[in-house]
């Protein structure tokens, strides 16, 4: 029997049958059984994977015509919101259910009757970091709000890559700014497309190899820029590391679809191990190179063939996460897919896949579902 669809499905859902114990009435003890029936979920353990960025500073920035130049202020910028943070705040804001009042009877009295959830307004994603030499999360933050808006002008530019006229001879827009500035003549017509970036925020469980749960934040533009402390200075002769606050307009969203793709991302990408398995990755001091077998010195009459490095072994994990279907429900149980991501359902039978993020809604053919 196929168990119902619910925000957690696809990720760990609780399985235990509590009512066979007496739980805080009984006492609390630490036998097996009753650390079993508890298990509490414990907490700050949060991954951010910035899975789509502002698509315009992507095409601005790129460099050999490559949007993902590792060295490149993108990927730089992506990589310290997800790998160096240093916290991840969601504020979902409120998600009260809004009431109607049934009002009667001689006495006047009246009940509330449950309508709607409330609009959850000012929703923010605040992930906190420092700034490194160069200020990299500054420079694209700030560049980020500046094409959106320039600062004089107050007009969206893009940073030159906005549309301006139509050509008729070669079908595409031309730029207003500088045209001819890249070689592959991209023009943007203003549209919040462009702009916004996605993030996918994970909770993990004690291990970090299994999704307690996900949630997607989408629209995500900053509220403003950034790092002006540098310029504060005061005669305490005091030095510090420059801490950023960068805080997200956004809207957050919770599915099944959702919870596959942080499954996916933590089976995939999970670097947590064994400490003990630690491996400081000091062959090449004692070793001539990273192939040779013999010493730079006499420090070992009987010594390895192969560093650890050389093995392949060292820090290696000491989990593997399994898959796990993440079922859904429409006439009878579905495995997710990676291609369901790029579908919009347009009936019980039907779908249209997305060819492109950016492109037109409904680009695509429509293709019938199975089962």
């Amino acid at each position: 029997m196929a168990r119902p669809i619910t925000l957690q499905s696809g990720v760990r859902e609780f399985n235990q049958d509590i009512t066979k114990y007496t739980g805080m009435l009984g006492g609390l003890t630490a036998d097996i059984h009753t650390l079993r029936s508890l298990n509490p979920e414990t907490t700050n353990r949060v991954l951010c994977v910035m899975y789509r960025g502002p698509y315009f500073m992507m095409q601005y920035l790129k460099e050999n015509n490559n949007m993902y130049y590792s060295k490149g202020l993108f990927m730089t910028y992506k990589k310290f919101l997800e790998y160096y943070n240093t916290g991840i705040q969601v504020n979902m804001g409120s998600r009260d259910l809004t009431p109607t009042q049934l009002k009667g009877g001689f006495a006047g009295r009246q009940i509330n009757i449950p309508t709607q959830q409330n609009a959850q307004t000012g929703q923010t994603l605040t992930i906190s970091t420092f700034e490194s030499v160069g200020r990299p999360i500054t420079n694209f933050t700030n560049m980020w709000v500046d094409g959106i808006a320039d600062g004089i002008t107050g007009l969206t530019t893009y940073h030159g890559l906005v549309a301006g006229s139509y050509d008729e001879q070669s079908k595409q827009f031309k730029r207003i700014f500088k045209e001819g500035l890249l070689d592959d003549g991209v023009a943007l017509e203003p549209s919040p497309a462009w702009e916004v970036a996605e993030f996918l925020i994970i909770a993990l469980d004690r291990s970090g190899a299994r999704v307690e749960g996900a949630v997607a934040a989408i629209g995500c533009y900053p509220q403003g820029k950034i790092g002006q402390e540098i310029f504060q200075f005061n005669n305490n002769g005091q030095s510090q590391i420059l801490p950023l606050t960068l805080t997200f307009n956004c809207q957050f969203v919770e599915s099944a679809y959702i919870n596959d793709l942080a499954t996916r991302y933590v089976r995939k990408f999970a670097i947590f191990g064994n400490s003990n398995n630690f491996n400081i990755g000091a062959g090449d001091a004692f070793f001539k190179n990273a192939r040779s077998t013999e010493p730079d010195s006499n420090m070992f009459e009987n010594k390895p063939y192969m560093d650890a490095v050389q093995s392949g072994v060292g820090n290696m994990p000491v989990f593997k996460a399994q898959d796990r279907a993440v079922v859904r429900q429409r006439k009878s149980d579905t495995t997710l897919k990676p291609n369901d991501h790029s579908k919009i359902y347009t009936g019980p039978k039907s779908s249209v896949n997305i060819d492109s993020p950016y492109g037109e809604t409904g680009a695509g053919e429509l293709e019938e579902i199975e089962g």
